[in-house]
Order: C-alpha cells, then sequence, then structure tokens
C-alpha cells in the first residue's frame, strides 16, 4: 500500500501534469498574476463559450497549486508564486475548454476498453511504471499487477482512468491538428547536411564604399520610388496604442506595522513568563533556526544598536528594521578574535596646505569639547556628511585605507586625531568605540506586509480617482491628488504593456477601446494602475515622403554593389586557374582575404555572419576552384572552397529517422500552437477576474 499511498499524496501533481501534457508544449505565455480576494455579488470568474469558471472551483484549485508547492519546497508560496499560480490556472482553463470543445465537434473518444489494454499491456503509461521501480530501476511487474488487482486500490484506479483518458484524449486531438504536416526524404538529407557537412573556405572581400566614392552615385525619385514598392513589407506598421496611467502602489500601514510590533510585544510578555524563546521561534520559521555569533559591523546598524547596548540572556524588542520587525534573544557572548572600530571623520579635500590648516583648528576645537557630528555636518566635503554626521558604523581590518585604520587602531576609544592623510584628503578623526565583543542570537522576524485592509483602501483610491477622472479630466484630477501621471511608448497588441510590465487585460482593454476611455482598475505589479487610451494608431504602411530620407543609403549601397560588379569580374579574370586569392591582396588593398575556418550551414559563417547568397555558392562550390563574382549582402565576394567534409551514408542512415521526427515535431508544434492561438483568438471569453482577485 506504500506505493498506492505516495500516488494518492501526488495525485493532484500528476493529474495536473497529464492534462498540460499537450498545453504545455503549445502555449508560451504564462502570464503571473494575484493578489488579496475581495466579494462580488457574481461568483463567476471566466466564462469560455459558454463555460463558467466559478469562484469556489478557482480557489480550491489555487489551494491545490498552494499545497503542492508547500509538500515540495516546505514553504508557503509567496504573493508572486501565487500570482503565477492564478494566470496558470486561468489559461488552462481557456484552452482546456477550448480543446475539449473542438475534441467533442470531431468526435473524438477514448474507451474504457482502449484504457484496460494500455494499462495491463505489454508498455503501461510511464508515470505508472516509475512507481513500481526498484532499487536498481528495474519494472517490478508482478508489484504492479498485485496492485492492480488489489480492491483497496479501487478508487485510486477510478483517478488514474480518468487521467489516462485525458492524456489520451490530448493525444488524439493533437494528432488529428498535426495529421496534415509531412516531412519529405529530401528534407531531412538536407537537415543533415547542414549540419554535418563543414565548410572551409577563403574569401576576398570587395566593399563597395571602399571602390566606389559617393559622388559617383546618381538617383531620381523614382529609383527612391521603386526600392520602397519593392520592400513595401518593411514599412508596414502594426496598430499600436499609448496609454497614460496612474499607478497606486501597495505599501504597508502605520497599522499594519504596528500589528507586527503588537504581536511581538505578546509574544515577548509569553517569554518573559518562562516560555522558552527557541520553542517560539520555531513557530515562526519554515526550517530548522539555526545560531551565530556576530561581530560589530556584521548585522545592520538598526540590530547593532539594540544588541550590543544589552547583556547575554536579554530579550531586545520589538523594533523595525529594514526587513521587518525582529524580537531577537541574545544567547551567549564571547571575546572574539578581531576588533571593531566605531568612528566619524571630517573629509577635506582640494587644497592640502589650507585643508591642513583647518584640519588643526577643527581638531583643536573638537577637543575642547564642541560637538564633533555638527563639525563634520558643517565642514567635511564628504557626500553625504550633511546629514550623517561623518558617521561611518563599525568597521574591521582591511575595510579602510591603510593610513586611516593605523591611525584609528592605535587610538583609544574616545580619542580625537588627525590630521591624517588619504587618498582622498585630509582627515580628522574621533574613535567612538573599540570592541571584540561577538554575540549569538536567536531572532524572530516578521516581515511588514500589506493587509487586506490597505490593499482594499488603495484599490478604493484607484476606484476613487476613476469616478472623478470620468467627471473632470484624467491629468487635471491626477494634478489635483498630486498623483503622477505616466505615459506608456506605444505598443502593439500581445499582451505587454510599456511601464506597466505583461498585462493581458490592460492590452484587451487599450486595443478595443477608443481614446481617451479610462479604465477600471488593474492589479500591475506591485499596487494597481488606471489607464487612459492617449493615441491609438491603426495598422498601416508610412508613407514614402516619411520614408524616404531614410532610403537614400540603401539605394546608394545597391547602385554601389551594382557599379562594383564589373571591377570584381576583371580582378576575376586576371586570376589563373592556381592562384590564390592573396595575390589580389598585392594589386588592391582595399581587397581584404579571410578565411572562415570550419562552419557548417547549421549556424553562421565565421567572419561573415548570416548571407544566404555566400552559403549557398558554398553548397555548389568545387574545391580548390575560384568562384564567378558573388553578390553578397554587405558587398561582391570571390570564394575558394579549401575543403569540404565528406558525406558519412552510415551516419546519416542511423541519424535519419531521429532527424525526421525531429522536424515533424517542430512543425507539428508550429502547427498546434497556431491551432490554439486561433482558437482564442475566435473564441467568445469573458475574463472576471478582476472582480475577485485584488
Amino acid at each position: 500500500m506504500g506505493i498506492m499511498n505516495r500516488m494518492r499524496d501526488s495525485m493532484s501533481v500528476i493529474l495536473f501534469g497529464l492534462i498540460v501534457i499537450f498545453i504545455i508544449t503549445i502555449v508560451f505565455e504564462w502570464g503571473m498574476d494575484y493578489l488579496g480576494m475581495s466579494s462580488s455579488e457574481r461568483d463567476i470568474v471566466g466564462v469560455v463559450e459558454g463555460k463558467e469558471l466559478k469562484y469556489q472551483e478557482f480557489t480550491e484549485q489555487l489551494r491545490q497549486f498552494s499545497d503542492n508547492q508547500k509538500k515540495q519546497t516546505g514553504k508557503e508560496p509567496d504573493e508572486n508564486s501565487t500570482r503565477q499560480f492564478r494566470e496558470q490556472i486561468w489559461n488552462n482553463f481557456v484552452n482546456q475548454t477550448l480543446i475539449d470543445r473542438e475534441i467533442n465537434e470531431m468526435g473524438i473518444i477514448v474507451s474504457d476498453q482502449e484504457i484496460v489494454d494500455w494499462v495491463k499491456g505489454d508498455n503501461p503509461p510511464q508515470f505508472l511504471t516509475q512507481q513500481f521501480k526498484d532499487s536498481l530501476g528495474q519494472f517490478n511487474r508482478s508489484a504492479y499487477e498485485s496492485a492492480l488487482n488489489d480492491p483497496r486500490n479501487k478508487q485510486i484506479w477510478v483517478e488514474v482512468e480518468t487521467m489516462l483518458k485525458q492524456q489520451r484524449l490530448a493525444e488524439k486531438i493533437q494528432s488529428v491538428v498535426g495529421s496534415s504536416v509531412r516531412v519529405s526524404p529530401s528534407e531531412v538529407l538536407t537537415k543533415y547536411k547542414d549540419q554535418n557537412t563543414f565548410y572551409n573556405v577563403e574569401y576576398a572581400f570587395f566593399d563597395p564604399n571602399l571602390f566606389i566614392d559617393d559622388k559617383e552615385i546618381n538617383y531620381t525619385d523614382d529609383d527612391l520610388r521603386d526600392l520602397y514598392i519593392s520592400n513595401l513589407k518593411d514599412f508596414k506598421t502594426e496598430a499600436t496604442r499609448t496609454l497614460k496611467y496612474v499607478l497606486f502602489n501597495i505599501q504597508p500601514s502605520k497599522e499594519d506595522t504596528q500589528e507586527v510590533i503588537s504581536n511581538l510585544e505578546s509574544v515577548k510578555k509569553q517569554v518573559n513568563a518562562g516560555i522558552d524563546f527557541k520553542e517560539i521561534q520555531k513557530t515562526f520559521t519554515e526550517t530548522e533556526p539555526t545560531y551565530n555569533f556576530y561581530g560589530h559591523g556584521s548585522i545592520t546598524p538598526t540590530k547593532e544598536k539594540f544588541v550590543f547596548g544589552e547583556k547575554a540572556g536579554t530579550v531586545v524588542g520589538p523594533f523595525l528594521d529594514i526587513d521587518g520587525v525582529h524580537l531577537i534573544k541574545i544567547l551567549r557572548d564571547r571575546k572574539g578574535n578581531e576588533t571593531f572600530i566605531k568612528a566619524s571623520h571630517i573629509l577635506l579635500t582640494g587644497d592640502e596646505k589650507a585643508n591642513l590648516k583647518l584640519a588643526q583648528e577643527l581638531l583643536s576645537r573638537a577637543r575642547k569639547g564642541e560637538n564633533f557630528n555638527s563639525l563634520a555636518k558643517k565642514y567635511s566635503q564628504e557626500p553625504n556628511a550633511s546629514t550623517s554626521g561623518g558617521e561611518l558604523g563599525w568597521f574591521g581590518k582591511g575595510r579602510m585605507v591603510k593610513p586611516f585604520e593605523e591611525a584609528v587602531y592605535k587610538a583609544n576609544k574616545g580619542d580625537i586625531i588627525g590630521p591624517v592623510k588619504t587618498e582622498f584628503g585630509i582627515h580628522v578623526i574621533k574613535v567612538e568605540g573599540k570592541d571584540n565583543r561577538e554575540v549569538e542570537l536567536a531572532d524572530i522576524l516578521i516581515p511588514i506586509q500589506a493587509s487586506s485592509q490597505s490593499k482594499d483602501n488603495m484599490y478604493q483610491s484607484a476606484a476613487d480617482f476613476i469616478y472623478l477622472a470620468k467627471k473632470e479630466n484624467f491629468d487635471e484630477t491626477a494634478k489635483s491628488l498630486n498623483i503622477k501621471v505616466e505615459e506608456t511608448s506605444p505598443f502593439q497588441k500581445g499582451g505587454f504593456v510599456p511601464g506597466l510590465g505583461f498585462n493581458e487585460a490592460i492590452s484587451r482593454f487599450a486595443f478595443s477601446k477608443d481614446e481617451e476611455e479610462i479604465s477600471d482598475v488593474y492589479f500591475v505589479a506591485n499596487g494597481y494602475a488606471v489607464v487612459m487610451i492617449s493615441k491609438s494608431e491603426k495598422e498601416n504602411v508610412k508613407p514614402f515622403n516619411d520614408v524616404k530620407d531614410g532610403l537614400v543609403p540603401k539605394i546608394k549601397e545597391k547602385k554601389k554593389i551594382a557599379k562594383l560588379k564589373s571591377i570584381v569580374e576583371n580582378f576575376a579574370k586576371n586570376l589563373k586557374a592556381n592562384d590564390s586569392l592573396s595575390k589580389i591582396v598585392k594589386k588592391d588593398s582595399r581587397v581584404r582575404v579571410q578565411t572562415t575556418g570550419e562552419f557548417n550551414l547549421a549556424g553562421s559563417v565565421p567572419t561573415i555572419g548570416q548571407d544566404y547568397y555566400f552559403t549557398s555558392t558554398v553548397q555548389n562550390a568545387s574545391a580548390g576552384k575560384i568562384s564567378s563574382p558573388v553578390a553578397g549582402v554587405r558587398g561582391y565576394y570571390l570564394l575558394n572552397l579549401l575543403s569540404v567534409s565528406s558525406f558519412d551514408s552510415s551516419k546519416y542512415n542511423s541519424q535519419k529517422e531521429s532527424l525526421a521526427q525531429q522536424i515533424l515535431g517542430e512543425r507539428k508544434q508550429r502547427v498546434l500552437t497556431d491551432w490554439l492561438e486561433k482558437l482564442k483568438e475566435d473564441a467568445e471569453i469573458e475574463d472576471n477576474r478582476d472582480l475577485f482577485f485584488r
């Protein structure tokens, strides 16, 4: 029963895996999004072709995803992971609904007998056989059949049957959709040769810009127009939208912070009442706590302030630090091997003579009792001295430049020393502390997170903005509320919104509404956004007059290459049968002669890059024979094929079947991707997630 129990424990993971075996291969756009949940009058998260996804179903799947991750990682999913789960669940629902509809319309079925034959046959489903492998990785057929026939496993096998039917249906629909895809023997042979035939080529390159001066090139508007018409696809512009938007960032409120502090104050009372601190600490961590000794400078300044001012056995806090609220018990302390220094300084830069005089004056004033930090704020030329008062905090050896370090380590606590000259300038230094104490800490940390109430308040602020903006004006409303208005760059339909990230809902709004339309509230990274369509551009072709100037360099290049042809032909005529291309360089230094080194046609050509005209000539070249002039992408070439690897027929025969399957798989995947995307484009999809999750 142990194997079956493991199968039961992982059933939801297996079920999900089987359901999306088909989808995973053809869907590459699992967006990520999640926040807290709010109530709604409706309980329908979305509708696809009339099929409803209810809130209860959605949240149950979300719970299963979260539970599965916790089992695998030992941790609760964070907010980002949960956003991923939400988007994943929605996309699975959309895709599976559309696939199921197509399966029904095509009359595709999987009979019970098919599943029985599969499970009991010579080649059972892989995920099942994996559960019955011994320590050597061998399939234990006897144990497998015993589990099949054990009546106690009936319910598990019912669930397995459902999963296997789903897998078989996915396989059959893939087969139907991809049934028209074919791969010919010549395609397989071509792919093999592209990957396994290696060429080494010597070539002479003729750069048109070195041979033909701009002054020699004449062109007319008709030439430019012909180039424009022949490359019209290059000037096509997709439909774009530009949005103005305001952001309402989700941040913890003072109340959220105070609630955490209050919770840890209650914990502190329990500790003071006699409950073991380490035992309580375990309830706040997902992994076993570790205890280390810390010296000065190895923890944050805030922790430093609280911890090193108390004795071992003391519980300090709760206090707020950069990562949340801490309650810390100092378990033990000891004398370490390293002495740490706490210091402040006044830095003077510029004229050394004047600075030495000023340093002596400041040194005297500080020693007479003037506040050192006030002097630093006024005189120090360190960039942040006006706020830091010259404080450097704690540091150990190796942290400061050598003259500074040597001076402070020789001094005693409380000494004011200087002037000390370093590469940065002249320093006056106050040694505020010297200590080698180390402390062992047990730390309870609770990060500060925005509560549901804080999120709701921020959402309401965004909703209030919409109400006012629709009554008045988007920009004016933002100005009156002191909210910054941002604007995206123009973007195309597809989900990605500049400045806001991947958000299908905002993209759908942008391409389905008119200019000046103001959206509902959308959840984006770390907050809420309200957008307005500020500019709408339809799909078009850029007018000739708009691109005319940009065509000038291209027409010049085209005419230069055409004019270069006769020059290259003359060079070629003067080469004898056994001549090396390097002979050309001796006649004209403008010609560049190089060898490519070995390459195959599956990648780019070393020193050349991607150039179809170059590679097609190489494919048909004869070794040792200089080619006719080749008009490439950037200029003209003369080629000499130095070597080409021989065709290995036995290797080809051993690989051609796998190559055929590879090509077939790639083509089927493209067909399936296009098919599913077309289904989604034509489907009636109602996405109400923003009403439930924010």
